[in-house]
C-alpha cells in the first residue's frame, strides 16, 4: 500500500496535527510505503485541511485516487488568513472517499459542514516507547500546564485560577508552565501570571522536542486541561501515558471521550489502558484496505 501525504516533509512542530504526523508514519513502520509523488500512490492522505495544496488534491481525485481526509477541528478563520476553512472543509470533505473524525464530539461539531456518509472515527494514539510511566520522579504536589498555541481556547487564564484554588487547599502544592504563554507574561515574569495567591509557579518555556516533554511530564502528578472544544488531545493522552491525572477537563470537546478511553481514575495501571500509535496505524490500515481493494 502506497499513501502520499501532501507537504510531509514541510514542518516539524511539536502540537497539533504535526505531532499527529509524526505518530502515524511511526505507527505504521513497514506496513505501508510513503511515496513523494501523487500519482504514485493508492491513497491520498490529508490529515490537515490548511496544509495542502488545493489543485494538487482535485487533480489526484480526478485521476482516480482515494482521498482520505483526517479531521480533528475546524480550523479557525485568525490563523488561516488567506483561506476560507469552512468552505475548504466542505469541499474535501464531500469528494473524500473516507472522512476519518477524531472523536464523536469531533463528528458532532465539525460534520455538520459535511454532507459525506463514508466516514468513520479513529482516536489518536501515543507514542509509547516515548511517553511512558518508566523513571517517574515526582513528589505528589506538582501540577502540569502545557500549550503550544497561543490561543483562547487553551483557557490559560483558568488554568491559573483551578491552580490558585487547589493551592488554598493545599500551600505545598506548586505549578509547571511549559510552552507557550499570553505575551504579556513572557514580558513581565514579575507578575507571576497573575497567580492571586502569590502561589510557588516555574516557567520552562518551549519545549524542542517530545523526548524534553516526555521527561518533564514524568515529573509532574496532575495535568491541568481546561482547554476548550479540542477534538482530542495528543497533549492530554501524551500526560495520562506518563502517569500523569487530568484536573478539570472541560466538558465541551472530546476531552471526557479520551479520558474514559485511557484512563481509569480508580486504576493506575495506565500502561495497559493508552491507546498505541500502533494501535491508531492498524484502524487507519484496516479502512485503507478497505478502498483499495
Amino acid at each position: 500500500m502506497k499513501i502520499y501525504i501532501s507537504n510531509i516533509t514541510k514542518n516539524n512542530n511539536l502540537g497539533g496535527g504535526w505531532t499527529f504526523l509524526r505518530n502515524f508514519k511511526k505507527g505504521f513502520g513497514a506496513k505501508v510505503e510513503f511515496v513523494d509523488k501523487w500519482q504514485d500512490c493508492d491513497i491520498i492522505f490529508v490529515f490537515g485541511i490548511t496544509t495542502i495544496d488545493k489543485g494538487e488534491i482535485h487533480e489526484a481525485v480526478k485521476a482516480g485516487k482515494k482521498l482520505v481526509l483526517r479531521i480533528d477541528n475546524i480550523p479557525r478563520r485568525n490563523r488561516n488568513t488567506r483561506m476560507q476553512p469552512i468552505e475548504r472543509l466542505k469541499e474535501f470533505g464531500n469528494i473524500a472517499s473516507l472522512v476519518v473524525y477524531q472523536s464523536k464530539w469531533c463528528k458532532e461539531y465539525a460534520g455538520y459542514f459535511i454532507d459525506n456518509t463514508k466516514d468513520v472515527i479513529i482516536n489518536n494514539g501515543v507514542d509509547k516507547t516515548i511517553f511512558n510511566t518508566d523513571n517517574r520522579k515526582t513528589d505528589s504536589k506538582t501540577y502540569l500546564y502545557i500549550n503550544y498555541n497561543d490561543n483562547p481556547n487553551k483557557r490559560f487564564d483558568e488554568a491559573i485560577y483551578r491552580f490558585d484554588m487547589l493551592w488554598r487547599e493545599d500551600k505545598e502544592s506548586h505549578l509547571v508552565i511549559a510552552g507557550n504563554t499570553p505575551k504579556v507574561y513572557s514580558e513581565h515574569p514579575e507578575y507571576n501570571f497573575d497567580s492571586v495567591s502569590n502561589s510557588e509557579i516555574e516557567y520552562l518555556g518551549v519545549m524542542n522536542s517530545e523526548y524534553e516533554v516526555a521527561d518533564l511530564m514524568k515529573t509532574c502528578d496532575y495535568i491541568l486541561y481546561p482547554s476548550f472544544a479540542e477534538a482530542y488531545s495528543n497533549t492530554l493522552l501524551e500526560a495520562i501515558a506518563c502517569g500523569l491525572t487530568p484536573r478539570y477537563p472541560n466538558p465541551t470537546g472530546g476531552s471526557d471521550e479520551l479520558i474514559e478511553k485511557n484512563y481509569n481514575y480508580f486504576n493506575r495501571d495506565i500502561k495497559v489502558n493508552v491507546k498505541s500509535i500502533q494501535e491508531m496505524c492498524d484502524e487507519y490500515y484496516n479502512e485503507f484496505n478497505k478502498l483499495i481493494k
